[in-house]
């Protein structure tokens, strides 16, 4: 889904079918190239603060008991130790953007 060039970017394998990831770190967060060519779902989790472009697809976002279905083109930030649980639906893809360096 994503460009030669941010393929050779390293990956991280999380383990998870149909899931793709390519990590970069900067001095100050981390960005995240983000795929998934089958649906994915990932358990209710909280991190540092994050922000997110959604390239391709759609995702639905749950928090604080409301819904969200975000779509390609549109962005939305998750505050820092905000618990939530989120889907990818298959053909979906986005750029985050992680306020930690090491994460």
């Amino acid at each position: 889904m994503f460009p030669d060039i941010i393929k050779k970017i390293p990956s991280r394998d999380y383990g998870i079918d149909g899931l793709a990831v390519h990590v970069d770190h900067t001095s100050t967060g981390t960005v995240y190239f983000v795929s998934a060519s089958k649906e994915v779902v990932f358990p209710e989790h909280a991190h540092a603060a994050q922000w997110t472009i959604v390239v391709s697809g759609s995702c639905t976002f749950t928090a604080d008991g409301k819904t969200t279905t975000y779509w390609a083109g549109e962005t939305y930030f998750i505050p820092a130790g905000l618990k939530h649980q989120i889907t990818l639906h298959a053909g979906y893809s986005e750029v985050d953007y992680v306020d930690d360096p090491n994460d």
